[in-house]
């Protein structure tokens, strides 16, 4: 009698960012108030677990500056939480506001093909480079490029014009690029959307990451980029593969 067993059945891709829903999965009713509450609690105890994740894993500068706006699903209102700094008499302390939706027109909230409901500006050390040098942010990173398609975070060199206008006549001269994920602000930090307080802050960890190993990269010849089939091989791991097909890069 044969004792071979069948073969275990290949893993499915994981999903890109498992942690945290993603905020467009629930519709809150602006009028039911202990709803509202309820929710914007839930945004503030997200936000204070992405701002102790990123200190503890040293992504963050030394002025520890992380801002969110979370659009609240089915309202027009954002939940928008600041900190208090380090050198406060009581330092780390969410600050919490409601702000209307209509304040945001000139972000990526109100382009769909960014698909967004957080906003995120954060100062990280080694991406804050790029910023301060004025180049565009090349990654080749496969611990973060597997969770994205777009290949670059632009440098928004001339700030007199708002992101949301830059971004479009990027995406305009360019139709086969994917919309980034975020934005250098040149001579400063980033700004960083996606869904959900939580998935959108690993970005800011991730790409933080890539940004930090590609300077250290620097001193052996730099980082390269990805030999053939890499690429696919790591979107497929996030279920990415054929959304990539899509764009150039």
């Amino acid at each position: 009698m044969s004792t071979a067993t069948a073969a275990a059945p290949a893993p499915a891709p994981s999903p890109a960012f498992t942690l945290g829903p993603a905020a467009s999965d629930v519709t809150i009713d602006p009028n039911d108030v202990v709803s509202f509450a309820a929710y914007v609690d839930q945004v503030r105890t997200d936000t204070v677990h992405s701002l102790n994740f990123l200190k503890e894993t040293d992504t963050l500068s030394a002025t520890v500056t992380y801002n969110i706006d979370h659009v609240v699903p089915g309202t027009q209102k954002v939940v928008a939480i600041r900190f208090t700094p380090p050198w406060a008499k009581h330092p780390g302390q969410p600050i919490v506001a409601i702000k209307d939706l209509s304040e945001y027109k000139d972000t990526v909230l109100f382009d769909p093909r960014f698909e967004a409901d957080t906003l995120v500006h954060a100062h990280t050390p080694h991406l804050a480079a790029w910023s301060l040098a004025q180049l565009d942010f090349p990654i080749r990173y496969v611990a973060a490029q597997r969770h994205l398609i777009s290949r670059t975070i632009p440098n928004h060199i001339d700030r007199t014009r708002t992101i949301l206008d830059t971004l479009q006549e990027r995406l305009a001269k360019n139709p086969t690029l994917a919309p980034p994920p975020a934005i250098l602000e040149s001579n400063g930090g980033a700004n960083y959307w996606g869904k959900g307080v939580i998935k959108t802050s690993i970005l800011v960890l991730l790409i933080e990451e890539a940004a930090r190993y590609q300077s250290i990269a620097a001193d052996i010849g730099g980082a390269k980029d990805y030999t053939p089939g890499n690429l696919e091989n790591q979107w497929k791991r996030t279920g990415l593969l054929e959304k990539s097909k899509q764009f150039s890069g």
